[in-house]
């Protein structure tokens, strides 16, 4: 996994450096916190890291475009018991950028393709049964940020699976309208770093 994640980031900067000033590559560093919504509980208890890199496109003087490829941990986690789901995705996004009054929004798309994917019990031991889950992840995010220095700004994310694509099927395949079985939820704070102005 290290090495793929090496020659994603190398060939986003041979992109960068390719297209000149018209394509800015970076480095995202930072934390997620995470629930999966249909596993009966609640809150953003599973603590992980996002790290990776991205390319940002020159649309105007307000507005980029943004392709991101980065290694992510989600799941969850019952803090009254050992059962948590440990997963590890690398992920891509394809977002744009609007700056305005000092604050950079963001939206976009994600596709996760799943690395690692295990459910344990509330005594923490692996249930095999229950690592059933979908190997792709389709999401979507909103994110705000703040520049800290000319090529250093600060994220907060907001993203979470679209509900036509669960990670994992409800026990027995049931369905209900739009709730086709379980989802990631996830809130991360990252530093985005470009490698010029």
């Amino acid at each position: 996994m290290t090495r793929l994640i090496f020659i994603c980031i190398f060939s986003l900067a041979i992109s960068s450096y390719c297209y000149g000033q018209n394509f800015k590559a970076g480095l995202i560093a930072g934390v997620s916190t995470s629930q999966v919504s249909g596993d009966q509980l609640g809150g953003f208890n599973k603590l992980g890291i996002k790290f990776g890199a991205s390319v940002n496109h020159f649309i105007n003087s307000a507005s980029r475009g943004q392709l991101a490829l980065y290694y992510i941990d989600k799941g969850s986690n019952d803090v009254n018991s050992d059962f948590r789901i440990d997963l590890s995705y690398i992920e891509t996004s394809w977002c744009v950028q609007k700056t305005s009054k000092g604050f950079i929004y963001e939206g976009g798309l994600l596709f996760g393709v799943l690395v690692d994917g295990k459910t344990y019990d509330i005594y923490g031991y692996e249930d095999v049964q229950k690592n059933d889950f979908h190997k792709f992840d389709i999401g979507a995010k909103l994110a705000a940020g703040v520049k800290l220095k000319p090529q250093l700004t600060m994220f907060w994310e907001l993203s979470n699976s679209i509900p036509f694509f669960p990670i994992q099927d409800h026990p027995g395949g049931a369905t209900y309208g739009l709730n086709k079985g379980k989802y990631n939820s996830i809130l991360s704070f990252s530093f985005r770093y470009l490698f010029s102005e």
